[in-house]
């Protein structure tokens, strides 16, 4: 009788390590990320990820571009503003959040309701929305991308010490990226990375675009940041 007994106890200890593993985390502190950068025993990492799913068609060059009614949304501005609608003054000012991955999980709905339009319908759609052109022989070439905003928060009174970005699936792992260019992993890039700031909170914002046609990708961007001494950083509202 004892034996179900204590493979339940594994069952539930292997999935509570599971749940609290680092590599689910959000934040932590910078010596834990893979290859730390230089002095990381002072810094923290907020770590933001996005996932699109394949491209259903082929985009060609010129360089692929995002939807003209995506590039048009501010995400910054508006994830800045409803913070300070919604969050505690005393938690904002100490948040470092993937604000991008928990819109995904939907777990933020007092955030993602202060969204209206054209970024209201990408948020419903989690981040999957693109409508291809119709493809024939004679149809002009695709030149639009799957395109999906990375968005952290750091704390207001915190120092940026530096960023990281990678991009990932499931067929060649993950690789780091160059902000701008083609990243190796290839059909992948990031660019414009935003900056809004409040007196309680600031936010950033890049755009992670992917058109590989075979696979799902992932964008992630870290950032490096020092707190103020005695200060901590907060990953949840």
């Amino acid at each position: 009788m004892k034996k179900p007994y204590w493979v339940l106890v594994t069952i539930l200890i292997v999935g509570v390590w599971t749940i609290a593993s680092p590599a689910d985390a959000r934040l932590v502190k910078a010596c834990d990320v893979e290859n730390p950068p230089a002095n990381c025993e002072t810094m923290w990492a907020v770590i933001a990820q996005v996932r699109l799913p394949r491209q259903p068609i082929a985009a060609f060059n010129p360089p692929p571009r995002c939807q003209s009614d995506f590039e048009t949304i501010n995400w910054a501005m508006i994830v800045a503003d409803a913070f300070e609608a919604e969050a505690d003054p005393a938690t904002l000012e100490n948040l470092a959040m993937d604000v991008s991955g928990a819109l995904q999980k939907r777990i933020i709905p007092q955030i993602a309701r202060h969204f209206r339009g054209e970024a209201s319908t990408v948020i419903e759609s989690n981040f999957s929305k693109f409508t291809p052109k119709a493809w024939r022989p004679s149809a002009s070439p695709n030149d639009e991308t799957l395109c999906g905003p990375v968005i952290a928060t750091v704390p207001v009174n915190a120092t940026v010490r530096g960023f990281r970005f990678q991009a990932s699936d499931e067929n060649r792992g993950e690789m780091e990226c160059t902000r701008g260019r083609e990243c190796s992993i290839g059909y992948a890039r990031f660019c414009s990375l935003a900056e809004t700031w409040s007196n309680r909170v600031t936010v950033y914002v890049i755009i992670f675009q992917h058109w590989s046609t075979d696979w799902a990708r992932e964008g992630r961007m870290i950032i490096f940041f020092e707190m103020p001494a005695g200060s901590v950083p907060l990953e949840h509202l």
